[in-house]
């Protein structure tokens, strides 16, 4: 009776482990293209805290992971604001953990078909994350899931494709002032953008899945049926 349980929840599991999440895929990609709007970041009065921000920037996209043609325009909108201090890793890397929301969209002000938009939160400095060298012309933002949060929704990707872990990330280039620390947060400066996201999906269940899963749905019935018996 043991090894007749013990099979029936091996195949149970087997079963079940074919309805799992696939590797992360790439779903989008872009880069700005125009310099009129560009990303900012601006330092609080007392150097404490440090707001990203980025309004209508005109885009590119040049990958999407629904199979619409690309490449095509659309706009993005970034607000971000610094959640701890500024810190220096490795010797001379900038970091400091940032939360905020983004959308991707066909229509200025977030309007229009939303190609992907999202919010992310960080847990800490691997999280949601600023970085860059310090006295660099170049950063990056990056939110990942896990450790940290990113929620992603699209009006044209289903949400089974937009399952963790997953990521977004933006690389801010031609910084206006060397990347570096003012007090204890990040200095101010602009620059352009370009960046991409990744997401994993569900997995349809293979045929030999749902059969071993099925398998072990009747064994387990049928130990229980020996059991009361």
């Amino acid at each position: 009776m043991k090894k007749l349980a013990l099979l029936a929840t091996t195949a149970a599991f087997v079963g079940l482990s074919a309805i799992a999440q696939a590797a992360p895929i790439t779903i989008i990609t872009w880069a700005q293209n125009t310099t009129d709007k560009l990303i900012t970041a601006t330092a609080n009065g007392g150097n404490t805290q440090t707001t990203l921000a980025g309004s209508d920037v005109a885009i590119t996209v040049s990958g999407y992971a629904n199979g619409v043609a690309t490449p095509f325009a659309a706009f993005l909108n970034l607000t971000a604001t610094s959640t701890g201090a500024a810190t220096i890793v490795g010797g001379d890397d900038v970091r400091q953990a940032f939360a905020g929301t983004f959308t991707i969209t066909s229509g200025a002000g977030g309007s229009g078909t939303n190609y992907l938009s999202g919010n992310f939160s960080d847990i800490s400095l691997n999280g949601s994350r600023i970085g860059g060298p310090a006295g660099g012309f170049q950063a990056s933002l990056i939110a990942s899931d896990p450790p940290g949060t990113v929620n992603l929704t699209s009006a044209l990707i289903p949400a089974a494709n937009l399952q963790d872990p997953s990521a977004i990330g933006f690389t801010f280039t031609a910084l206006s002032s060397a990347f570096n620390i003012c007090g204890s947060t990040i200095c101010g400066f602009t620059a352009s953008v370009s960046g991409n996201a990744s997401a994993s999906q569900v997995a349809v269940p293979a045929p030999a899945g749902l059969a071993l899963l099925g398998l072990g749905v009747f064994g387990l019935a049928a130990v229980r049926r020996k059991v009361a018996a």
